[in-house]
């Protein structure tokens, strides 16, 4: 019987707090219903944990909505961190929400609960899944 030394313990708990955001995008597609004036706004990611989606509906009479100001706000979340680290950039990130459009981080924080690892055979359905959205989408950001 072996027994792990106390610095093992907390490396083995870091490395499974971490999550790696490799990649944000953000798809704007014009609405396909008859009756819809306005476009879907997907947001995927792609981390160590898989891939995570969200997506909403944005009236086109919305003059409020503006790409690189989401381009600015989602930034930051790149890379690694823990997600205790995450929750509370993401706590101050909603407390400066009066300085901007919040609905990018409602749809980054809905995507994070979406996470979900996909096994190696399932990578080309999300390529191609991809692909389909970026020949849709009228604007596209991504973000490594």
């Amino acid at each position: 019987m072996s027994i792990c030394p106390s610095n093992d313990f907390q490396n083995v708990h870091s490395e499974a707090d971490m999550l790696q955001i490799q990649r944000i995008e953000v798809f704007v597609i014009p609405a396909l219903a008859v009756d819809a004036n306005g476009y879907r706004v997907c947001l995927r990611i792609s981390s160590n944990r898989g891939y995570g989606w969200s997506e909403i509906f944005i009236d086109d009479s919305d003059i409020s909505f503006d790409l690189q100001d989401w381009e600015h706000q989602l930034t930051p979340f790149i890379g690694p961190t823990t997600i205790s680290t995450l929750t509370e950039h993401i706590s101050i990130t909603l407390q400066q929400s009066v300085t901007y459009d919040q609905r990018a981080i409602y749809l980054f924080t809905n995507a994070l609960h979406q996470l979900n690892f996909l096994p190696d055979g399932h990578q080309q359905a999300e390529a191609d899944e991809e692909l389909i959205l970026r020949r849709r989408a009228i604007s596209y950001l991504s973000l490594y």
